[in-house]
């Protein structure tokens, strides 16, 4: 149906053309401008045949292809039970959240130190200085047999005593089964120096 309609106008388009070069003849244009215009009729010869067939079989197309009906699949919502209180996970709360592994941390002698009972400081034994570097402690520390004073690490000894920990301030010396706590600024500091009242102008 579309082609014979196609072939139908044809001789149309062909009369069409011809009688544009026949006026192109008698306008006694140039031959570029001849051909120029030919060349351009030719173009929209060319244009309105292919108009023609696109509307032509897209009507045609309209009225032969149905489209199918289609629906979206149906997705069955799950029912799921009542949430857990935070509470009830205890894997996660019993391991630390900054953790490498995150595993429970392991509870530190000093905490167990802490625990036990101290016994009074040695009044012979100083602690000097406190020095830490990645994460290794060491501690300077002076006493009767060592006047010149020691750097001492955590498990070495110093007279009867040996190193169970070193904090900050203080380090915790160990006995036997007697623990003792010396703390690095074992003084009180020193009282702010009194600045006696200006007396300048007062009467001689």
């Amino acid at each position: 149906m579309i082609k014979s309609k196609i072939h139908d106008r044809l001789p149309e388009l062909l009369q069409i053309a011809q009688s544009r070069l026949s006026g192109v003849k008698q306008m006694q244009l140039s031959p570029i401008q001849a051909i120029v215009l030919v060349f351009l009729s030719a173009i929209a010869s060319g244009t309105a045949a292919f108009a023609l067939y696109a509307i032509i079989g897209g009507l045609s197309a309209e009225s032969g292809v149905s489209v199918p009906d289609w629906t979206p699949p149906r997705l069955d919502a799950i029912e799921l039970g009542p949430a857990k209180p935070a509470s009830a996970d205890i894997q996660s709360l019993s391991r630390p959240i900054f953790s490498k592994n995150r595993r429970a941390l392991p509870k530190s002698d000093a905490a167990s130190i802490e625990a036990a009972t101290l016994s009074d400081a040695p009044t012979d034994l100083i602690v000097a200085a406190i020095v830490r570097h990645e994460r290794k402690a060491k501690a300077f520390l002076v006493s009767a047999s060592s006047p010149q004073g020691a750097w001492r690490k955590v498990g070495e000894a110093i007279d009867a005593w040996t190193v169970a920990s070193i904090a900050n301030a203080e380090v915790i010396l160990q006995n036997g089964g007697q623990f003792t706590k010396v703390k690095l600024y074992k003084h009180s500091p020193l009282a702010p120096r009194q600045i006696p009242p200006n007396t300048k102008g007062s009467a001689d």
